[in-house]
C-alpha cells in the first residue's frame, strides 16, 4: 500500500463530447497472421451494448460505437473499456456523458472518502464522507457494473446519493485515502513475509563480520608459509570453484533442450496484464519507452501499464506527459521515504495492480513486441507454481567500442545459454531486472520485491525457489543498451555485486533451512552459483597471480612427491575447466545470438575480468560504508542499433538511434 500520487493518462484525449471529428476508430493491433476471415453472419451491425448505446445522444457515431462492440466482442471485454482504451472516447469525456445521462453529479474534483474504504474498492465503488449535496458514493463503473447504476438512478427517481468519476481519479482518491502507515508499507513488504530471508535484518555488524573476518581467513591462511593452513585453504577453494565449474557446464549441456514453444491464445482468453516501469531521471527516454509499449501486440482494454517516478523527478513525469504512449497508463508519484530503490518503486505500484499476470521493464528497455502474448500463453499451459517467466536480454548498442562488445557477449552467455540451462535443470534463476513476467498471487505470497536489496531480481529468484515455485526462460527478446563509459561500467557492476553480496548473507546465515527450503541439490547449485558470480571477481587476481607463481617458483609443474602431484594436477584441472566454463558459455552465446563480429573481444576478455574484480572489491567495500545506496545508471546516453535476431526472425521495433 502507498500514499502515491497518480497523474492519470487515458489514451488518446477528445476535445469535447459533441465534436464528432474526435471518435476515430483504431485498427486492430492483432498481427494479419491471427486476423479472422470476414463472417457474413456478422454482416449486419448488432445493436450496441446498454453501456455505450447513450453515446449517440453525445455526439458519438453509431460506427464507433459498433467497431468497439465488434473489438469487444473478440477481446472478450466491455464495449465501454474498448471505446476508452482505443482513445476512440476520453475517459473524462466518457463519464462526464454518463453522469448527465443518469443525471448524477460528475466529480473531478478532490473527494474525502469515509474511512474502511478500502472493503468495496474492489468491488468498484467507495464511501464518501457525506458533504452538503448528500453524496454517499463515489462510483466509476464498467461493463455491467454501468447497466446495474442505470437500474439503481431510475429508482432512486431523480434523488441518487452517488456521484460518478473517472477510473483514474478513482484510483487517486484510494491512493490518496492511504495513511502514511500503508505508504511506508512498501519499504517493508517482504520483510512482513518472512524477515530472515530479507537484507535489512541479515546485514548487521555481527553476520557482515563474519563473512568479512571468514573470507579475510581463508586468504590468509592460502597465503600462509605454512602449509597446514595454507594447502586446506587451498582444497577448500578448489572445491568451491569445481562446484562453480560444474554448474556452468551442466547448465551449458543443458541449454540445448528445447523450450516449450507457446501456441496462439486468442484476445478473449487473454488475461490483464499490469506492466510496470521504475523511472528515476530517464526524461532522455520517455519517448523511446512510450514507443515500445505502443507495439506490444496485446489488446489495449487489457493492459495496465503504470510508470512509478520518483516525487523529486518532475522532468521524467513531464517527459512521459509530452510523449505518452496510446495505451491507458498512469504515472504514480512515489512518496517520500527510504529506501529509494527501484524495489521499493515497483512495490508502491503493487497494491492497485489490476492484472493477473505482472510484467517488470526498465526505462531503456525495447522487449519483443509479442512477449506479453507470448508470456499469457505459456501461463495459460504451465503449471500454477510457474510463477516467472524471464525473457532474454540483448545488448543493441554493442558495436560502439570493446566495453560494449563484451557486456553483448555476456549477455548472450546468460540469457541464451546459462539460465536456459538452469531452468531445464529445475534450478533456481537469478533473475535479470528486468522482462520477468510473473503471476500476481505468486508476488503477493513472498511479499513482493526486498525493498533494501540492490539486486532485487537475484534476491527476488531465490525467494520465489524458497517458497517452491519455478522459474523458466522463453524465446522472446529484449534490447539493452549497455554502458559504453568505464566509470559508468564499473558502478554498475559495483552496485549488482553489492546485491550478491547482500543476497548471500541473507541467505546462507541459516545454512539448514536453505537445505531445508530448497533441497539438497538445488542449495548447492545456489551455493555454487555464489561462489562463481561473489567470489571468482573478488579473488580470482589473486588465485590467479598464486598459480603462476607456483608454476615458476613453485612445484606446480615440477612435484616431487605424490601429495604435490595430486596437488597440482587438482588446481591445473580447476584452471583448465575453469576457462572452459568461462569460454563455452561465451561460444554459444555468441553464435545463438547471431554475434560473429564479437571473436576479437576475446583477446580483451582478461581486461574484462579485471574490471569485475574492481568492482566486486569496489562492492565488499561500499557494503561496508553504505550498504543500501543504489548507484544508477544512467541510460539514453549511446547510439543504439539492433542487431541481427536469431534464427532469421524479423525485428518487430524499428532501430532507435540516439535514444
Amino acid at each position: 500500500m502507498s500514499m502515491a500520487p497518480v497523474d492519470p493518462f487515458p489514451a488518446d484525449s477528445v476535445p469535447h463530447p459533441r465534436s464528432a471529428q474526435s471518435f476515430r476508430p483504431r485498427p486492430s493491433i492483432e498481427p494479419p497472421s491471427a486476423r479472422r476471415a470476414p463472417d457474413v453472419r456478422e454482416s449486419a451491425p448488432r445493436p450496441p451494448p446498454v453501456e455505450i448505446a447513450f453515446l449517440v445522444n453525445y455526439g458519438v457515431p453509431v460506427e464507433a460505437l459498433h467497431y468497439a462492440t465488434s473489438v469487444a466482442r473478440r477481446q472478450g471485454v466491455s464495449a465501454d473499456a474498448v471505446l476508452i482504451a482505443e482513445g476512440v472516447v476520453s475517459e473524462e469525456v466518457f463519464y462526464r456523458a454518463l453522469a448527465d445521462h443518469l443525471r448524477v453529479a460528475y466529480l473531478d474534483e478532490d473527494v474525502a472518502l469515509a474511512p474502511g474504504v478500502f472493503a468495496t474498492a474492489s468491488e468498484g465503488y467507495l464511501r464518501l464522507r457525506e458533504d452538503r449535496r448528500g453524496l454517499r458514493w463515489l462510483f466509476a463503473p464498467r461493463g455491467t457494473e454501468i447497466f446495474r447504476l442505470m437500474s439503481v438512478a431510475r429508482a432512486a427517481r431523480g434523488r441518487p446519493l452517488f456521484a460518478v468519476t473517472t477510473r483514474a481519479r478513482f484510483s487517486e482518491a484510494l491512493r490518496a485515502a492511504y495513511p502514511p502507515e500503508l505508504a511506508r508499507a512498501a519499504s517493508f513488504s517482504a520483510e512482513r513475509v518472512d524477515q530472515d530471508l530479507c537484507v535489512r535484518g541479515s546485514l548487521r555488524l555481527g553476520p557482515l563480520a563474519f563473512a568479512t573476518a571468514f573470507l579475510a581467513g581463508v586468504i590468509a591462511c592460502l597465503l600462509a608459509p605454512v602449509e597446514a593452513l595454507s594447502l586446506p585453504a587451498a582444497f577448500f577453494l578448489a572445491g568451491a570453484f569445481l562446484s562453480s565449474v560444474f554448474l556452468r557446464l551442466a547448465a551449458c549441456g543443458a541449454s540445448f533442450m528445447r523450450e516449450e514453444t507457446p501456441g496462439w491464445i486468442e484476445d478473449a482468453r487473454l488475461p490483464v496484464y499490469t506492466v510496470v516501469i521504475a523511472l528515476y531521471k530517464e526524461a532522455s527516454v520517455a519517448r523511446q519507452l512510450a514507443r515500445a509499449i505502443d507495439r506490444f501486440d496485446y489488446p489495449r482494454a487489457k493492459l495496465d501499464v503504470k510508470f512509478v517516478v520518483e516525487c523529486d523527478d518532475e522532468a521524467t513525469a513531464a517527459a512521459l506527459r509530452a510523449c505518452p504512449p496510446r495505451a491507458p497508463h498512469e504515472i504514480v508519484v512515489a512518496p517520500e521515504g527510504v529506501p529509494r530503490t527501484k524495489p521499493r518503486a515497483l512495490n508502491i505500484a503493487m497494491p492497485l495492480a489490476r492484472g493477473s499476470l505482472v510484467a517488470v521493464y526498465d526505462a531503456e528497455d525495447i522487449p519483443d513486441g509479442r512477449q506479453l502474448r507470448r508470456a499469457a500463453a505459456l501461463f495459460a499451459a504451465a503449471p500454477e507454481n510457474v510463477a516467472c517467466l524471464q525473457a532474454s536480454l540483448v545488448i543493441d548498442n554493442g558495436g560502439l567500442n570493446w566495453m560494449t562488445e563484451l557486456f553483448a557477449l555476456e549477455y548472450a552467455a546468460l540469457f541464451d545459454v546459462y539460465n536456459k540451462g538452469l531452468a531445464a535443470l529445475a534450478l533456481p534463476i537469478f533473475l535479470g531486472g528486468t522482462s520477468n513476467h510473473f503471476r500476481l498471487d505468486a508476488l503477493r505470497e513472498i511479499g513482493f520485491w526486498d525493498a533494501y536489496n540492490v539486486t532485487e531480481d537475484a534476491d527476488l529468484g531465490l525467494r520465489l525457489a524458497r517458497a517452491g515455485f519455478h522459474v523458466r526462460t522463453f524465446e522472446s527478446h529484449t534490447f539493452e543498451e549497455a554502458p559504453a563509459e568505464f566509470r559508468a561500467l564499473v558502478k554498475q557492476r559495483t552496485r549488482w555485486f553489492k546485491g550478491w553480496m547482500q543476497t548471500a548473507i541473507a541467505h546462507c546465515r541459516h545454512p539448514a533451512r536453505l537445505f531445508a527450503d530448497l533441497g539438497a541439490r538445488r542449495a548447492v547449485a545456489v551455493l555454487a552459483m555464489f561462489v562463481g558470480g561473489v567470489l571468482g571477481p573478488l579473488l580470482g587476481p589473486l588465485l590467479m597471480g598464486r598459480l603462476a607463481y607456483d608454476a615458476v617458483f613453485g612445484a606446480l609443474l615440477a612435484p616431487k612427491t605424490i601429495f604435490e602431484t595430486a596437488c597440482s594436477a587438482l588446481w591445473c584441472f580447476v584452471a583448465l575447466s575453469g576457462a572452459a566454463a568461462l569460454l563455452w558459455p561465451l561460444l554459444l552465446g555468441m553464435r545463438r545470438r547471431n554475434l560473429p563480429g564479437r571473436r576479437t573481444a576475446f583477446f580483451l576478455l582478461p581486461l574484462w575480468l579485471f574490471m569485475l574484480s574492481v568492482a566486486c572489491g569496489r562492492a565488499l567495500f561500499e557494503l561496508w560504508r553504505n550498504p543500501f545506496h543504489w548507484e544508477k545508471t544512467e541510460h539514453g546516453l549511446t547510439t543504439r542499433g539492433h542487431p541481427e535476431p536469431p534464427s532469421g526472425e524479423e525485428p518487430l521495433l524499428e532501430v532507435e538511434a540516439g535514444a
